[in-house]
Order: structure tokens, then C-alpha cells, then sequence
């Protein structure tokens, strides 16, 4: 959220709406920003329309985060119809999930005519994102991109591209839950202005070896439209991105540092393993970037963005339809056990609790 809070007038723009918090009370979700009113920290929190900006009512701090909390899509991974599995440690600590976005980029691509698998690697308890993980939070992170890269090469010879999304913490909502006296009392959440989401996690896109038609995209456009796959990807990222360093110990100081001039939040990219790891404002050239280069690799469209100021986003198709939500739903299940099988026979000594086994 912005400190300039005093620019902010009704009715709200799409990008500033955007830059807004979720909060639920269990009945209804609204966007929310909080109007500190003096050095004692008490103040209003104003409630904004989603679909046209207007103020909907102001509630009182305090009274604030007693009725409202920060809505986190992830807050029950395990309850997914696309878990896959948990990384635990030794202790059997639950460190990170591993879930499918239930959305796959395309259900007809490549000579097999299937979707595409894309995993999201998910932080059980830790809800400040990668930047300020735990040294076996981290390794644990790795280990779960170590697996998904291996199951993507098995399907088709697949690579896996990674890109975190990742947001400073929600400091308005503590510090209301401060003012009650009540610190520490309950998690802090965070969010980032791409995601309707509030909670850090990590994208493992699949990526074909060479190039392959996609034929859902050349149904929708009338002609063959051509995927690039992993060539569209490289390892150098211009713009605002900034390259970091450091394995398991080092990575969350190095990306703390890197994206302290943004507020925190953040995006990163790196292919596959082995490749550089670059962090980038969560809006910027750089993510404009990345997001051409996912279009050009899926045969996707990469478009601006009116919600997001002009920025560049990946055109999806949606799950409005019935039929194609009904395909997703079977692409899922048949990723699902196509994981199940794979960690079955190559996943020993992993930590890994998969779906499979609950």
C-alpha cells in the first residue's frame, strides 16, 4: 500500500482499487486501506467498492480487525482438489505445499493434445514471503523445485521456469491489532498488486523443449498458432530487474536487499535450476518482460493491462465456460496422478507427504 494516502478521493481508479487489501468479515469481501489519525495509531479504515471505486462505509480501528481478516486463497492447501504434496523436514514439520493452479494454461497443446502442467509451490506457515524464510524453509523450497523440474522432464522432456510472487507484510492490519494490544496474536498475511491472493508463493511453469502448435489458441484465432516453448526464455532479464546471489543461507538477505526500494514486494524469475535469479518490482519493465516471454512460449497473447495501469499481463482463457472448466478438472486429475506415480518411483527420501498418502 501507498503512504500518500492523502491523494487518495473517491471513486477509486482500477490500479489504486488494485493496490488494495482483501479483507473478509465471512459474509461479504471488500477492499480496504487504513487512514491512521494522529501518533497514537488510531484512525478509520474506509471500505471501497470493488466494481466502481466508491466508498462503502468506514469502520473503526480496532473494531477494524476484530470483524475483518486478510483473505488468503492458500490458507488451506491441503483441502485443494490439486494438492499434490508436502515437503516436510525431519521432524515432520510441514515447510511447503505443492498444489496445481486449476487453471492450466491450455488444455489441447503439443502432438498429445494435453494441458500443460503448472505447479505452485506454496509456504505452509510462513506468510512474508521468500525474503524473510528460514534457511530450511529454503531448502525445503528447493527441494520441491528439484522435484517438479524432474516431472516436467519426464513429461515430453518439459523444462520448468520459476517465478515468485511475494509481498512485504501487512503492516496496516498489525498495527491495528497492536493498538488492541493483541500483537502477535495472529499471522500477518501479504499480498502482491498482481495477485488476488494474499500469500507468497512460487510458479513452476512447463515449458516444451521446441516448438509445438498450440492447438487450443489456433482453434480461438482460425489459424496455427505456434508456441515457442523454452526457447522464448533466456537467462539475462533487462528493465528494473535485479540479478541476486546466495544459496539456502544467503537468498532471503539478498532478496530483502534487492527489493527494499520497491516496499518489499516483489517478483523474481530464473530458468530452470541452474539459471540466474533475477527479483523485479512486482510492476515494471522487467515483469512486462517476463510476461512476453510466457505468451511467446505458450502461444499466448501478452496485452496491456488496464487494472494494472498500462502494465503488461498474459491473456488467459478463462473457467467461465462449463465444457472447459470440466476439461480442467480432468487435466488436473490426470496431472495429479501422473505426479502420484512419478513420486511413487523416483520421490524416496524427499520429505515429500503426497496427496497420494493422505
Amino acid at each position: 500500500m501507498t503512504n500518500d494516502r492523502e491523494r487518495w478521493r473517491p471513486p477509486f481508479t482500477e490500479v489504486e482499487i488494485r493496490e488494495m487489501w482483501l479483507y473478509s468479515d465471512g459474509d461479504r469481501t471488500v477492499r480496504a486501506y487504513r487512514r491512521p489519525d494522529g501518533a497514537a495509531g488510531s484512525g478509520n479504515w474506509t471500505l471501497v467498492d470493488q466494481a466502481t471505486g466508491d466508498v462503502q462505509g468506514v469502520v473503526k480501528a480496532g473494531e477494524f480487525s476484530r470483524r475483518f481478516r486478510p483473505v488468503d486463497a492458500f490458507a488451506d492447501v491441503t483441502g485443494f482438489a490439486t494438492y499434490l504434496g508436502t515437503v516436510t523436514a525431519p521432524d515432520g514439520t510441514a515447510l511447503v505445499d505443492l498444489i496445481l493452479d486449476r487453471n492450466p494454461f491450455m488444455l489441447a497443446n503439443g502432438p498429445r493434445r494435453t494441458a500443460r502442467p503448472h505447479v505452485l509451490v506454496v509456504p505452509r506457515s510462513h506468510r512474508d514471503g521468500w525474503s524473510s524464510a528460514t534457511a530450511r524453509e529454503l531448502a525445503a523450497r528447493q527441494t520441491a523445485m528439484t522435484l517438479v523440474a524432474s516431472w516436467y522432464r519426464e513429461l515430453d522432456g518439459g523444462h520448468a521456469v520459476f517465478c515468485a510472487n511475494d509481498s512485504a507484510a501487512n503492516l496496516d492490519y498489525r498495527r491495528d491489532i497492536e493498538a488492541l494490544s493483541e500483537a502477535g496474536a495472529r499471522a500477518t498475511v501479504t499480498r502482491n498488486p498482481r495477485q488476488e491472493v494474499q500469500h507468497a508463493h512460487l510458479h513452476a511453469f512447463y515449458a516444451e523443449a521446441g516448438e509445438t502448435e498450440n492447438h487450443e489458441s489456433s482453434v480461438l484465432s482460425g489459424h496455427p498458432v505456434i508456441a515457442r516453448g523454452y526457447s522464448a526464455f533466456g537467462d539475462a532479464l533487462g528493465g528494473d530487474a535485479v540479478r541476486v546471489e546466495g544459496g539456502t543461507t544467503g537468498l532471503a538477505a539478498s532478496i530483502r536487499a534487492a527489493a527494499r526500494p520497491w516496499g518489499g514486494s516483489y517478483c523474481s524469475y530464473q530458468t530452470g535450476l541452474a539459471g540466474p535469479l533475477w527479483v523485479m518490482p512486482a510492476l515494471g519493465p522487467s515483469q512486462d518482460e517476463f510476461n512476453e516471454r510466457l505468451a511467446l512460449a505458450d502461444g499466448l497473447r501478452a496485452v496491456p493491462d488496464l487494472r494494472l495501469g498500462g502494465a503488461v499481463n498474459l491473456a488467459r482463457p478463462s473457467l467461465a465456460d462449463a465444457e472447459r472448466r470440466q476439461a480442467a478438472q480432468r487435466a488436473s486429475a490426470e496431472h495429479r496422478a501422473s505426479f502420484e506415480s512419478f513420486v511413487g518411483e523416483r520421490g524416496q527420501g524427499l520429505g515429500l507427504t503426497h496427496a497420494a498418502d493422505g
